[in-house]
């Protein structure tokens, strides 16, 4: 299960994309209800500490 980060609903889905960044798994994500796209990143440091927090990602803006 993943929580938005912008409407707290918690929802299951498959990932839009994956990748890595350094010693974290990144996962792309888009909320069923609210349409937001946001980050989950999730890790262990190589000090062995465990981390995982979401980033937003913003609508890009089309050009005028």
């Amino acid at each position: 299960m993943v929580r938005c980060p912008l409407c707290n609903k918690d929802f299951q889905a498959e990932p839009l994309k994956t990748w890595r960044f350094r010693f974290y798994q990144v996962k792309r994500f888009q909320c069923p209800k609210c349409g937001g796209i946001f980050n989950l990143y999730s890790g262990v440091s190589p000090k062995g500490k465990r981390s995982e927090f979401t980033i937003r990602v913003k609508p890009r803006r089309g050009k005028s």
